[in-house]
């Protein structure tokens, strides 16, 4: 199973919305979602075109790898911190506040979007990617198509997007939060 743009963005708010719940942090809108759509972006952004262009093996190797999501989370959270601490404008603090939980929760989701079809599918082989470079990372006959290619197949017929039922139920939350936000809930608003 494959997941593509819409349905990594769809899936990360969803998980934000409920690390937002859990934590008691507020619900995301705006700024939260800046960093949450790049981190839900960032292993098909490096790996699909590395793999097209024949400098990676796999669409799924080392943006993929838990190790790689490790430290990218960890680079982000000390950049923010580093920012924080030296800005004095308003929307840097905020955003810096907010950027390594978002980013994080977007890349995680990412990986776990992922592995749900070979965990579902019990084909755990292809699972070898998260542990990358420990374990190669498995082949992909659709890696020789561009990815955009691939990309256009799927978003020209919208109604048939395989996230398509994903897609609708973040819009819906999204949407709910916003009229709930519009409506004076304190813990709706968001930096």
């Amino acid at each position: 199973m494959r997941v593509f743009p819409l349905g990594h963005l769809a899936f990360a708010y969803l998980w934000y919305v409920a690390y937002a719940a859990v934590t008691r942090r507020p619900l995301p809108a705006r700024w939260p979602l800046v960093p949450l759509a790049i981190g839900s972006q960032v292993p098909d952004l490096i790996d699909k075109p590395s793999a097209y262009f024949g400098v990676l093996e796999s669409g799924r190797s080392v943006a993929h790898s838990l190790l790689t999501a490790v430290l990218c989370v960890g680079f982000i959270t000390w950049g923010a911190h580093m920012l924080r601490q030296r800005s004095a404008h308003h929307w840097i603090q905020r955003l810096s506040a907010v950027t390594p939980a978002a980013f994080a929760i977007g890349y995680l989701s990412h990986l776990v979007g992922d592995s749900i079809g070979p965990l579902r599918s019990g084909t755990y082989a292809e699972l070898t990617f998260l542990l990358w470079p420990a374990l190669p990372a498995p082949r992909y006959t659709a890696d020789s198509v561009a990815p955009w290619v691939r990309l256009l197949e799927v978003y020209q017929q919208p109604q048939t997007h395989p996230e398509l039922p994903l897609i609708v139920t973040a819009l819906v939350v999204f949407i709910g939060i916003r009229v709930w936000a519009a409506f004076g809930s304190p813990t709706a608003t968001s930096n």
